[in-house]
């Protein structure tokens, strides 16, 4: 089953996933309210149960672990000082170190699949999807298509923008969000995660 079928399944009010693997939490980025249809990584939460965070490790700190190997241990020699001095301000077992070595323990905590936004207005609807474009598949839901239905549907489908009609508590996918192909880990795909992440863990 698709993500968007998938989320065609979520309940009118508070959405949930209709899978175990798939969860939904409720964020507030980019001046925009979204849900967002993710999945887990269970051992980065064991992790972040085990060594709290804390605040959301700046974008300078997620890019300097994106420079290590995950589980592998990088000769410390290898690590600028400037960057250990970063790496060193995470809580302890995000980064464990020996004598000679530091290896990452710390990963994204989920992978975010489909951001869906909810509209009244349609220009405003895309423009608010459209935000997300660097994260996941996007997915407008409206309660009715604008006059000029089909010019309506080639523009959301240009921006690669799913749109789905609400009716009640019922979600008729029309058109399906384009394919998230060219995705690459950045560092801001990494905050990305981590700010679902805590909503999530707020949502429970």
């Amino acid at each position: 089953m698709s993500v968007a079928a998938t989320l065609e399944r979520f309940a009118a009010t508070m959405p949930r996933a209709a899978e175990d693997e798939i969860g939904v939490a409720r964020v507030r980025l980019f001046g925009t309210r979204a849900w967002v249809a993710y999945r887990p990584d269970h051992d980065q939460r064991r992790l972040r149960q085990a060594h709290p965070v804390g605040s959301i490790p700046p974008l300078d700190l997620l890019d300097t672990l994106m420079c290590l190997p995950l589980g592998q241990p990088v000769p410390v020699h290898t690590v600028a000082p400037a960057s250990q001095r970063r790496l060193r301000r995470l809580p302890e077992g995000m980064v464990t170190w020996s004598s000679t070595t530091a290896t990452r323990r710390f990963a994204p905590p989920v992978t975010p699949l489909l951001a869906m936004v909810q509209g009244s207005d349609w220009a405003r609807g895309l423009r608010a999807a459209s935000r997300f474009a660097m994260y996941c598949r996007r997915l407008l839901v409206v309660s009715e298509l604008p006059a000029g239905e089909q010019v309506a549907l080639a523009e959301a489908s240009f921006y690669g923008i799913g749109v789905a009609l609400r009716r009640g508590e019922t979600l008729t996918m029309v058109l399906e969000p384009e394919e998230f192909t060219d995705w690459q880990p950045t560092a801001a795909w990494w905050w990305f995660t981590e700010e679902v992440y805590r909503g999530a863990e707020l949502g429970e």
